[in-house]
């Protein structure tokens, strides 16, 4: 989730070591073939690629996400997103607007379920007149209550777009871990309005702090980016400890009617503390199918073969990964009246199902090809960057990551399917009158 804001600078100056001495840009989108470097600064992480890139991207990542959140502020994570380039300790929210717009960069705040992410992009020149209001949005909160109150109407807002494919996999969240990972990304209706400027401030303190930050620039020399880390003044206090989110797996339906089913089933996958399973689990998704790479073309993925109904629906594979565990199975959408049959059609699959080599070969080739297409992405790869850089302590480049599915064996692969088929968790969302609970699956 991202909230796009068009905000400013604020820094210190930092005009004798900048950008601008970089290397000559060279292809409009920069390299694919780039090596990370990682250090720590104060106690920072900080990562980085040179890809030779004209835009210049640096983004401050906490290990802050949804997954923080209690019982006394569930979606905080939502509202402090949404209050990224407001007024701060040391710009107000015009002058940070108005400077980065004139200036033709960008700055924007990211959320997920274990962090929070404030990115600027822009030219690299652009990027270094800027770069003080990225420390400033992303350092020193400080929330006036009339500008809290002012993002009510944005709240509702999403709250009320939300897709329904997106409220079916945050309800499989729900039922797979209850609380931590299962907290939604999104507020309650009956929350909008309670969480005030002191909540936001107490979250901020307890997990936006040093030792849970990460600096990730791409399109910048490392020796720069560690020179302008060690200017910016991140919080000392030790954050709050990282909540426990086991996995327990279960069910939860939500009615709306309607035509469709929209239905997601998944088991325990694998976390970044082991990225070789995680890598299998990545494999796994592909061989279920993640959509056709020709325009019209049929899936042709391993679940969307096996499942005989002639209604048209559409299925594909599903895999999250988080710090120490992760989720992978499927997710369709289909006429109410063919949903139950696709649902044990699945089940079956994720409980009895084994993959072949030819599976396999085929999984590992397109995720290779997605990994290496998305390299070629800049906000893929900074995102990719903070999330291992904040998650495992260092960042890992492409190439890293090809040469680890590589070494993804069947049997790897046939571990992870048997694993996650030991006890399943379901959501369900729509026209439920044909979807079978989970007991009655077997």
């Amino acid at each position: 989730m991202a909230c796009n804001i068009t905000k400013l600078p604020l820094f210190r100056s930092i005009s004798s070591r900048s950008f601008a001495s970089a290397a000559n840009p060279k292809p409009i989108g920069g390299v694919c073939d780039y090596e990370v470097e990682n250090s720590t600064v104060n106690g920072v992480l900080v990562t980085s690629a040179e890809n030779n890139s004209p835009i210049t991207r640096v983004s401050i990542v906490y290990r802050a996400g949804s997954r923080q959140e209690s019982s006394d502020n569930q979606g905080v994570s939502h509202v402090l997103r949404l209050c990224a380039g407001l007024t701060t300790k040391s710009a107000s929210q015009f002058m940070i607007t108005r400077n980065i717009q004139q200036v033709g960069a960008s700055l924007h705040c990211t959320l997920d379920r274990e962090t929070i992410s404030y990115t600027l992009e822009g030219t690299r020149k652009a990027v270094e007149q800027v770069l003080p209001f990225l420390s400033t949005v992303a350092t020193e909160h400080t929330f006036r209550p009339w500008e809290v109150a002012d993002i009510v109407g944005r709240l509702r807002l999403e709250l009320a777009t939300r897709p329904p494919q997106f409220r079916t996999v945050d309800l499989l969240h729900k039922a797979a871990y209850r609380t931590g990972l299962g907290n939604s990304l999104f507020i309650a209706k009956y929350n909008i309005g309670k969480i005030g400027p002191e909540t936001l401030q107490h979250f901020v303190n307890c997990n936006l702090t040093a030792d849970k930050a990460t600096v990730v620039g791409l399109g910048v020399d490392h020796k720069e980016l560690t020179y302008i880390v060690e200017k910016i003044k991140f919080p000392e206090l030790a954050g709050q400890p990282i909540n426990p989110s086991p996995y327990k797996g279960g069910e939860i339906r939500c009615d709306k009617g309607g035509d469709l089913a929209y239905v997601a089933i998944a088991g325990e996958g694998a976390g970044h503390n082991n990225m070789k399973e995680a890598a299998a689990c990545a494999v796994l998704q592909k061989i279920f199918g993640t959509g056709s790479s020709v325009p019209y073309a049929l899936d042709h993925g391993m679940l969307r073969s096996s499942i005989k109904v002639t209604d048209s629906f559409a299925i594909s594979g599903l895999n999250a990964n988080y710090a120490d565990t992760g989720l992978v199975g499927a997710m369709f959408v289909a006429p109410s009246n063919v949903a139950g049959q696709i649902t044990e059609n699945v089940v079956d699959i994720l409980k009895n199902g084994k993959v072949t080599d030819e599976w396999v070969s085929k999984g590992k080739n397109q995720l290779k090809a997605a990994v290496l297409l998305a390299s070629e992405n800049g906000k893929s790869v900074v995102r990719k960057l903070g999330q291992t850089g904040a998650l495992t302590g260092s960042g890992i480049s492409p190439n890293q990551y090809i040469n680890l599915v590589e070494s993804v064996s069947t049997q790897d692969v046939n571990n992870v399917l048997q694993k996650l088929g030991r006890n399943l968790s379901i959501s369900s969302f729509g026209n439920l009158t044909c979807v079978p609970y989970l007991a009655d699956l077997k």
